[in-house]
């Protein structure tokens, strides 16, 4: 009888203290280890038609990056050749202004010839028209300055002469050649410019 009684005793006696959890049956467990309950995704398989597809796909970006790197090539090749088409042109560039300085000094012999050296001063010519004819062969031409219009690219002004007889801005006398190679310029002509004459008062 006193048995009986200790195992109601047992049976209905509370948790200790600190025994909060109550052991889960089987049903509760299952439900709690998928608490989402979706299913795994499963991978993917690509189907042939899409392994296709992307390796075209691969195969065009591949394709299209060839083509730029191609081009930039190309274009790296045609900027050299015309850097040494260039130079080739304007060569001569560094002689030709080396000899201009002899031509002025034939020319200033020429104009200070007296009569009594009349075949020193041929001489002095048949150099000088070899010298501008050689440089003439080699691209270098000399600018035709005095009565045309005055132009800061090919002219240096180095004084004004007033007067009515031209338009003001014309170059009115050459005091030093100017000389282009080509399109460039090799030097410019030393000149002197007109201006409007002031009224007199």
């Amino acid at each position: 009888m006193s048995t009986h009684n200790e195992d109601e005793t047992s049976s209905s006696r509370p948790a200790a203290e600190g025994d909060d959890e109550t052991p889960f049956t089987e049903s509760e467990a299952a439900t709690t280890s998928d608490s989402s309950g979706e299913d795994p995704e499963p991978d993917i398989v690509a189907t042939p038609e899409e392994e296709l597809e992307t390796a075209r796909r691969e195969a065009a970006e591949n394709f299209e990056r060839f083509l730029r790197a191609k081009a930039d090539i190309e274009n790296i090749l045609k900027r050299h050749q015309r850097e040494l088409t260039e130079r080739a042109r304007y060569d001569g560039e560094g002689l030709a202004r080396d000899i201009l300085q002899a031509v002025d000094d034939l020319e200033r012999a020429l104009q200070h010839t007296d009569d009594g050296a009349a075949a020193v001063s041929g001489g002095v010519e048949l150099v000088l028209k070899g010298l501008l004819a050689a440089l003439q062969r080699n691209g270098v031409e000399r600018i035709d300055a005095e009565g045309k219009p005055f132009d800061p690219a090919e002219h240096e002004a180095v004084t004004m002469v007033e007067t009515s007889d031209v338009p003001p801005g014309t170059v009115m006398q050459v005091f030093r050649a100017g000389y282009k190679m080509r399109d460039r310029l090799l030097r410019a002509a030393m000149v002197s410019v007109s201006k409007a004459a002031e009224p007199k008062a």
